[in-house]
């Protein structure tokens, strides 16, 4: 769901990071390799959105996705989070049946994703 950016741009993006107070994101790892990313972006004391995956397809599958989304939900509570948000694909099912087991519910849609929540 990222818009088109050029290396400039991202190159930017990413050295603006340290400034940001709203923004987080922590690279993943398995057995030491890099397989995905997890954050929490517009972060304020009432909500924050949630964005992870794990680009690796050999994780998929294996209870990596859940633990991101607890652990995020977590780091989301420690900073005084009230409620986390996501946006999710609409052909993304294996996405949406995980967070409707980790208590995310439908708070809205549009003709390519599901926007869902939960209390923190």
């Amino acid at each position: 769901m990222t818009p088109a950016f050029t290396d400039e741009g991202q190159e930017r993006w990413f050295a603006g990071l340290p400034t940001k107070t709203d923004y987080f994101v922590w690279g993943v790892e398995l057995a030491g390799e890099p397989v995905g990313v997890v954050g929490l972006k517009s972060v304020t004391p009432e909500r924050a959105e949630y964005f992870g995956y794990l680009g690796e397809k050999t994780t998929w599958g294996k209870g990596h996705g859940g633990a991101l989304v607890t652990w995020a939900l977590a780091e989301a509570k420690a900073r005084g989070v009230r409620s986390v948000s996501l946006r999710v694909w609409r052909e993304n099912q294996r996405a949406i049946a995980l967070y409707r087991r980790l208590g995310f519910e439908l708070s809205g849609e549009d003709s390519h994703q599901l926007f869902m929540e939960r209390l923190v």
